[in-house]
Parts: structure tokens; sequence; C-alpha cells
């Protein structure tokens, strides 16, 4: 097989992880928009196989050392050289709706998120901020908890 024709395999796996990272981010936010628990689901296990044979791919290919793709140098390591080609190209989506179907739940998360606090969430903040950071994963853990029921 020819470099050429790895470093196209490997972008085109790299751009659907990419892709398939995005759309589970997406999914997050629309569930935590709409004020509910995420969970791991559909998208996540998409993403997660997606990630898997991207991995897969890097160690069968067994790149020799300094191995360039667009400008950047894969490491041999398998793991790290899938974050880094990861996080070079841009995520691909046959019809670029990545977000769309949770636009609108985006946005209602994001105005709640942008409002300013009032002096009483500000106290709140600044009292979480003092506390250990497992005492605070505890408050965090109950306050959800407590919305959920």
């Amino acid at each position: 097989m020819t470099m050429d024709l790895v470093r196209a395999i490997l972008l085109a796996l790299a751009r659907r992880d990419k892709s398939t990272y995005l759309r589970w981010q997406a999914g997050l936010a629309a569930v935590r928009a709409r004020g509910l628990t995420p969970t791991h689901n559909e998208a996540f296990a998409h993403h997660v196989q997606t990630e898997l044979c991207l991995v897969d791919a890097l160690r069968a290919a067994d790149l020799p050392s300094g191995f360039r793709i667009d400008g950047i140098t894969l490491p041999r390591d398998p793991v790290t050289a899938a974050k880094r080609l990861r996080d070079h190209v841009p995520a691909w989506s046959p019809d670029n709706a990545i977000e769309t179907d949770h636009e609108q739940a985006r946005l209602q998360y994001r105005s709640l998120a942008a409002t300013p606090l009032n002096a009483q969430e500000t106290a709140y903040a600044e009292m979480l901020a003092g506390l250990p950071a497992a005492r605070r994963d505890k408050v965090i853990e109950l306050a959800e908890h407590l919305t959920r029921h």
C-alpha cells in the first residue's frame, strides 16, 4: 500500500471520528438544555467505535518515524497519533448538519448560561469555589439529584 493511500485512509477515518464526536457533543448539549441528565447513547457508542477504528488503522499502518499528514507529524503511539490527527482535521458530514437537529435546544442552553448571575448566585458560586473538590462534587451531585426529582 502506498503512503498516499495510507494518508487518505487515515484522514477519512479521522474526519469520521471527529464528526461522530461533534454529533455526540451536540446531543449532550441538547439533553442538558432540556434539563435532563446526559447518558451514554447510540451517538456515544458510534463515536467510540470510530475512534477505535482510527487507532486500529494507525496501529496496522505501522507508520515510520516522522510520518507527516497535512503538515503535522504523527507520533508512533497510535492513541496519541489518533488524538493529534482528529484535532487537526475538520469535521466531515455529508449534509453539514451536525448540530442542526439540536440547534434550538443549544441556543436555549446558551441563553440560560449567558444571563448574568445575581448576587445570591454569585455568593453560592463563591461558597462552592471555597469547598474542597470532593465536597464540591458531592454538593453538585445532590443539586442534580434534587432537580431530577
